[in-house]
């Protein structure tokens, strides 16, 4: 699988930390040594390599298919340590972020998934 790492001085959204878009990944700086974010990001670009025409598209429309992409790369971004927080604070962190509503921290699953649930599938 190919992917490209941008430079940090291309940021990723406000309040992410990385992001995907396509083969793309953008790392913030201050970040670029977390392994964890890294293959969370790198998880999403093979979900794009899967599917590249439609992707994009299926992420943005389909909240059962946005929940499914976040649950994997949630999941293995809990398979690397972290220099802070750990395994089951992560995944607490990770379950807020996933049922969290809007696009700030969250990604607008708020009515299809609740924390609960969402601890749930990263478990």
């Amino acid at each position: 699988m190919i992917y490209f790492k941008i430079p940090s001085w291309w940021r990723p959204p406000a309040g992410s930390a990385g992001c995907a878009n396509g083969p793309f990944v953008r790392i913030r700086k201050g970040y670029e040594d977390d392994k964890g974010l890294l293959a969370h990001e790198v998880c999403h670009v093979e979900q794009f390599w899967n599917n590249p025409l439609f992707h994009g598209l299926r992420y943005r429309f389909s909240k059962a298919y946005r929940l499914d992409c976040e649950v994997k790369a949630y999941r293995e971004q809990l398979q690397h340590k972290h220099p802070v927080y750990k395994w089951n604070e992560r995944r607490e962190m990770y379950a807020t972020f996933i049922s969290a509503p809007g696009w700030v921290e969250g990604y607008d699953l708020q009515d299809i998934c609740t924390k609960e649930q969402a601890l749930q599938l990263l478990s």
